[in-house]
This record gives structure tokens, sequence and C-alpha cells, in this order.
């Protein structure tokens, strides 16, 4: 990448109460060595480093800064000085309960702090640039979205130019009017729809042949079957006409019968209420104190049913009188016929027979026509769904050379990694992927001095790629002899049966460490 290199180091870090260490300032050279016996807080230098900055332990996780055996209220503190693009910037973070920050000593919020770290550098690529073992503790998508940022796709021409003449011109004009994805959309789209639209054409061509060869030598008088047409449809509504007739005949005489069977009803009825009041008995006695009735109220008694007994008389009569009418009007009524239904049937089947004869006639002298448009448009279909075809298989070639492309793009950046990037489906498509590979073996299967080794080289590509030289902290250092010193500041930890020993190294040595 072209622009000016931005130079990251660290010049000092002075730790109270951090981990294992009660207090401890570290100056730092070129190189810095730090050893001593495990436990011995090595690893909490590197640590403290990206606490200060970023609240986390060095491979990115949440850390808790105090020591174990700290006591309630003790103040874990940690101040770097550092040299950001030639400036020199001191980082301070206290935390008890609560994190406290400083920049140049001067207190700051949360947000300010973090505000200010990220405008100087990118927290993911300082880790992985710090960390060799960072950058593989990330998801894959991570990994590779992070690799890839510094790597430019090839152009369109690149990967035209590799592949075969057939599918660059299948791709040339069409990659002008659309993006690749949308382009692959579009012709899949046309695959499927197309597939389905030629089996039908197909089946279209064929129906119409087979009706040809059916109707071969077959004679038909369309003229003769209209005439017998419009007789049957004459028939079918005079036949029609009198069987709505029957039915109103039919709906007016149930009707009624329906209110004479109501009626008579009423009248049974009637005819118990007379009955009751007839056979009512009159009481002598008054039914509140007891005491026997005088003539007059007695009389009075009688007179009251016998009115009564003559109203609903008068009432059964009226409803016998109106019984005899609607009888009288039910015998003048005709009596209602069944619907003739089995000749209207047959004149319906006759009328569906001339009516197919006629239209299957009518389509036999332009079947010829019909039988030639269907083949054409079943070929042109077939054209279109050819081409479709064509193209999608061609993007898919050109997905393949992108990718080997892109691959070697990026193995070029190295020297002994390579670069899954891609893998390849039982479909025959790409999905994408992301394995680092050392020498033939993935990352997970490389001994702890390869994973360092592959850590390092990776750091050299972010570096160079990035524009950004940064310290690197390398933990576990007595497992690797020979290897490749990053451009920036070295911080080696290694284990040592002796008391904690930092010593810095001003003058760069040849990278054999």
């Amino acid at each position: 990448m072209e622009g000016e290199e931005m130079q990251i180091a660290f010049k000092t870090l002075a730790l109270k109460n951090f981990k294992n260490h009660k207090s401890i300032t570290v100056n730092f050279g070129d190189v810095t060595n730090i050893k001593g016996r495990n436990g011995a807080g090595k690893s909490s230098i590197g640590d403290a480093i990206t606490w200060v900055l970023f609240g986390t332990d060095s491979a990115g996780s949440k850390l808790d800064p105090r020591p174990i055996d700290s006591e309630e209220g003790t103040e874990a503190t940690v101040e770097v000085l550092m040299s950001i693009a030639g400036k020199d910037v001191m980082f301070g973070r206290v935390q008890k309960k609560t994190a406290k920050y400083f920049i140049n000593e001067i207190p700051k919020k949360a947000t300010q702090f973090n505000e200010f770290i990220e405008n100087q550098f990118d927290k993911n690529l300082f880790l992985s640039l710090f960390n060799p073992s960072h950058f593989f503790t990330q998801h894959w998508q991570d990994q590779r979205s992070q690799l890839l940022q510094y790597v430019s796709e090839p152009l369109n021409k690149e990967i035209l130019a590799e592949m075969s003449q057939v599918d660059r011109d299948r791709l040339e004009g069409p990659l002008k009017k659309h993006c690749l994805d949308d382009l692959d959309k579009l012709h899949r789209e046309k695959v499927r729809t197309n597939d389905k639209a030629y089996e039908r054409a197909a089946e279209r061509v064929q129906a119409l042949e087979e009706q040809a060869s059916k109707n071969d030598g077959q004679t038909f008088d369309i003229e003769v079957a209209h005439k017998e047409i419009k007789s049957l449809h004459k028939q079918k509504t005079a036949i029609q006409e009198e069987n709505d007739i029957r039915q109103r005949a039919k709906t007016a005489r149930s009707r009624v019968e329906g209110q004479i069977d109501n009626l008579t009803d009423q009248i049974t009825q009637q005819t118990h209420v007379v009955q009751s009041i007839k056979d009512e008995e009159v009481q002598e006695l008054c039914s509140t104190c007891h005491q026997p009735l005088t003539e007059e109220a007695i009389l009075k008694v009688k007179e009251n049913r016998q009115a009564r007994f003559n109203k609903e008389v008068a009432t059964g009569k009226a409803l016998v009188q109106k019984v005899n009418e609607l009888k009288k009007s039910l015998s003048d009524m005709p009596v209602a016929e069944a619907a003739d239904t089995d000749e209207l049937n047959e004149i319906e089947s006759q009328l569906m027979e001339l009516q197919m004869a006629s239209k299957q006639a009518e389509q036999a002298s332009s079947l010829a026509e019909d039988i030639e448009a269907a083949k054409e448009k079943k070929e042109a279909i077939r054209r279109e769904l050819v081409t479709s075809k064509g193209i999608v298989d061609a993007i898919k070639e050109f997905k393949t050379k992108r990718s080997e492309l892109m691959v070697r793009k990026v193995d070029d950046l190295f020297t002994s990694i390579s670069v899954k990037l891609y893998e390849t489906l039982k479909n025959g498509e790409e999905r994408a992927t992301f394995e680092i590979e050392m020498d033939g073996k993935p990352y997970s299967k490389l001994s702890t001095a390869e994973k360092i080794k592959a850590g390092l080289e990776l750091i050299e590509v972010l570096s160079k790629q990035s524009d950004v030289v940064a310290p690197t902290f390398v933990d576990n250092a007595e497992s690797i002899l020979n290897f490749s010193a990053p451009a920036g500041q070295l911080i080696m930890a290694r284990v040592m049966d002796e008391d904690l020993n930092i010593k810095a190294i001003e003058t760069k040595g040849d990278g054999k460490q």
C-alpha cells in the first residue's frame, strides 16, 4: 500500500498491583528480552499494555488486572509511554472497582479515552501486530476480512484473460451492463423458468401433432352442425320455460298446503281451549277468604265463563272457514307435474358433443399454423435456455479463475504460509472459507514454535500492507530459535530458571534471536 508508514513504539511501562507485579517499570528497546520462571509475570507485561489501551489481555479477552491475593480496595495502575507517528503519548488506566482513564496524566472519560485511541490506530490491527496468535483466535470470517481488506480483487479484464475464448465471449458484453452477482441471479432465474417453459412448449407441440394425426381423413360439416346447435338451443329453452311454469305451480300448491296444515293445527288447539272452558266448574267459595259466594257473585262467574266460551268458539269457526276457503283454492289449482329432466339432459349431451366437434373442426383448419408457431416458440425457448446455461457455466468458471487469482495474490505476500480462501461444494459451486496453512499443515496442527513463526510472518504481511509498524510481543519465545524479526520493536518472553529479568537492547540485530 502506498502512503507514509506509521510507527508505533513503546518507551516505558509502569505497573502497580497488576497481576503478578506489586511495582515494576519496564524500559523498552528495539529488542526487549524478558526472562524468568513460570509465574514470574512475563506474560503480564504484554497483558498490561493491551489492558491499559483496550481493557483486555493480549489475546483480546476481558481481563481482571488485580493480583489474585490482593486486599479489598487494592488499586491496579498501568501507565505506558508510547511514540505514535513520532509523537509521545502517555496512556494510563487505574482500576479499583471502576476504571479511571488518563491521557498524558490528564483524566478522561471512557468515551474520550476510547475515541482518542480509535483515532490513532485500529484496535484489531494493533492486537494482530502485537500478539502473533491473536489473528488466529478470531472467527475465520473475521480473519478473512482482515487480511483481504489490504488485497484488491482482480479486475474483470484480468479474470476474463484467464478464461477460454468461448466463456470470455459469453461474459464480456453482459458484464458491462450488470455486476457479476446480478448477472448470475438473472440467468439462474431464466434457466429455472425456461426449463419449465421448454417442457410445456414440447408438450404443446406433441399435443398438437397428435391432434393433427387424429384429424387426418375426418370430414365435418361445420354449417350443418351450427344449424343443429341452434335447433337444440331452441328446444332446450322451451323445455326450461315449461319446467319453470311447473316449478312455480308446485311452489304455489306447496305454499297453500303449508297454510292449511298450519291452520289445522290451530283449530286442534282451539278445540282444546273451548273444551277446557266448557269443563270448568263454578267455585262457590271465595278463593281468598274461603267464604260462600253470594248468588249474584256466582251468576257473574258463570256469565264470565260463558263470554269466554263464546269468544273462543267464534275464533274456532273463523279458523275453520279460512281452512275451507284455502282447500277450495287448492282444488282449483292445477296439479304440478314433475320437471322433464331426461330430455333436457339428452339435449345438453348432444349440444356438448356438437360444440366440441365444431371447435375441433375450426381448430383443424389452422392446426398446421399452430404447430409451426408452437415449434418456433419451443426453439426460441431452447436457444434462450442454452444461452443462459452457458452464461451460468461461464460465471462459475469466472469465479473459479477469480478465486485462483485472489489466492495467487494472497500467497505471493507470504513465504512459507499459504491461504485457503475458497472451497468447492458438491454441486460445483464455490463457498468462501479461510484457513492458514504452513508447509502443507493447517494452523491448528502446527507446533507451538510453528504457530509463532506463522504468526510472525503474518504480522510482517499485515504491517507491510497496512503501512503500520507496531511492537510485537512473543510469549514462550524459548520454543523458537531462528525466525524473521518483525519490522517494529520485538518483546520476547522466555521461560528461564532465574528471577524475572528484563533487558532492553537498543541496536537491532540481524533478525536471528
